[in-house]
């Protein structure tokens, strides 16, 4: 079984059309990436002596009107982007972690008053105990006494210590309040953070 092929060639006319398309695609093409914001229609049309025309303008005589495509930007009908989340001011910030470090700072504070009360406590007791053996005659009751005395002398170190840390974190805190209390006059003060309010303590 032998097979033919046929070359089939166009007529004049249907290249002509075949063209025509093609240019038209194209300038749609064109006008959607090129121009973005722009929105309307592309008109195909011949004029009297055979010329194609392709336009964003119609022709005088309507008649004339081959095809018509109508574009438009995607972007314009596409849903707006969700608006970028607000961002909170310098002076919120500031106030936010200011009195996050007044809470440690009294928690310190806390901590330290307990300890010092403790720790006075001890000595007392130590006290009371060297006195007792400072009575008593004998080498156990000097030993003792000896050894109460040393543990005196840590305890009486230890709370020098710790009274010092309470006067630095009182110190702190006054400051800390302050700046706090500037920050937040400055929040409520025309041209600034107007009605908003720093976290509570």
């Amino acid at each position: 079984m032998k097979v033919m092929w046929m070359k089939i060639e166009p007529s004049p006319r249907q290249a002509a059309g075949l063209v025509l398309t093609i240019a038209v695609q194209m300038l749609w093409v064109a006008l959607v990436l090129v121009s973005p914001a722009v929105a309307g229609e592309v008109y195909t049309w011949t004029d009297a002596d055979g010329n194609i025309h392709i336009t964003d303008r119609p022709p005088q005589n309507s008649s004339q009107v081959e095809s018509v495509i109508r574009y438009s930007n995607p972007a314009e009908t596409s849903a707006p982007p969700d608006p970028a989340p607000q961002t909170k001011s310098i002076e919120v910030q500031q106030a936010e972690q200011l009195n996050k470090q007044l809470k440690r700072l009294r928690e310190r504070k806390t901590q330290l008053e307990k300890i010092i009360v403790e720790n006075q406590a001890s000595i007392a007791a130590a006290e009371k105990d060297a006195a007792y053996y400072r009575k008593r005659s004998g080498s156990y009751a000097r030993r003792n006494e000896k050894s109460i005395e040393r543990q005196l002398t840590v305890l009486n170190d230890n709370l020098t210590i710790y009274q010092s840390d309470l006067r630095y974190v009182e110190e702190d805190i006054a400051e800390t309040e302050k700046r706090l209390e500037t920050i937040e006059l400055n929040m409520k003060t025309p041209g600034g953070e107007s009605g908003a309010s720093a976290p509570a303590n």
